[in-house]
Parts: C-alpha cells; structure tokens; sequence
C-alpha cells in the first residue's frame, strides 16, 4: 500500500512539473507590454524643392467663354426644340436622371439639366407615386447612351437609359 501512495505521489509530482513547463505566461508576457507600448515615427522629409509652381494667366482662362460644359463634343441640337413643332412620336429613347415624390426637387433638376445639357429637352413626366426628371428625344441608343456618360459625369450618378416613345420635330 506504501509502495502505491509513493508511486502515486510520485506521478502527481511530474504531472504538476510537466504542466508548469508548458505554461505560457512567461513566454508571451513580453510581446503584451510591447505592443502596449505607443510608437511614434518623427517625419523629417521636406517637400518644399519638390513642390511645381504653376502660374495660369488670368487673360487667356478667362476669355473663352462656352455655353455648353461639353463644348468639345458634337452637338446635334444647338438651338432647342423649343421653337419647333412636334411632327411626330416615335419608339426611342430618353435619359431618366432622377424620380422623386417631390414636385419642386423635380423642377429644380429641371432647371438646372436645361442649363447644363443646352439644348436638349427635358421632359417631368409623373408615374404615381413618382415625378421621373427625363432628357431627350433620341432614336439612336448611341446617343442616348453618350448623354448618359456626360450625365454621370456632371453628379447625376442614378443617370440611365431608357425606352419610351419621343418627339420628332420638324
């Protein structure tokens, strides 16, 4: 009976030596107070020999003056169809840019694509529950899609294409 609680105390002393060696307190205690440990980069590079000055003259920047923001593109419709009379209705295209409940935000869309696309119709046309802000009479899906690039561009991100019938003026 001596013999087995001997043997046994024995075996609870490695046991408890064998679990004291693999414990990792120690081990990474280290690497935790390091990493508390605030490190700060001080920036000694001096960028003013690198910096280009760029001079503009006023007189040149200011003298050419353009109706339309996309001055260098083609411009089918310079003057408006505003004057014209409608001669028919085909199957075409026109740009949605917006739909909204609200009557005066449509409007004010309006207004402000009128000035920015210079030329184009701009049509409010209501879908309950919706007011859809619309731009132009286009038959060529091309066309459509270009204004719609040159929309996007100008903030209307929401700008798409889409197939309703149009105007054909005279």
């Amino acid at each position: 009976m001596k013999l087995i609680i001997n043997m046994s105390i024995a075996a609870l002393s490695i046991l408890l030596l064998i679990s004291c060696a693999a414990s990792t307190g120690s081990r990474y205690e280290k690497d935790d107070i390091e990493k508390d440990k605030v490190k700060t980069v001080v920036e000694d590079f001096d960028i003013t020999p690198y910096k280009t000055k760029i001079e503009i003259d006023e007189e040149a920047s200011t003298n050419k003056k353009f109706t339309d923001v996309w001055y260098e593109y083609k411009n089918t419709n310079e003057t408006g169809n505003r004057n014209r009379k409608i001669v028919a209705t085909v199957d075409g295209y026109r740009v949605l840019i917006v739909a909204t409940d609200n009557i005066e935000e449509a409007n004010e869309i309006r207004d402000k694509v009128a000035q920015q696309t210079n030329g184009k119709e701009v049509y409010i046309s209501f879908e309950p529950p919706f007011y859809k802000v619309k731009v132009g009479d286009f038959t060529d899906l091309s066309e459509a899609n270009d204004l719609q690039f040159k929309l996007k561009q100008l903030g209307y991100s929401e700008a798409r294409v889409v197939q309703e019938s149009v105007n054909i003026f005279e």
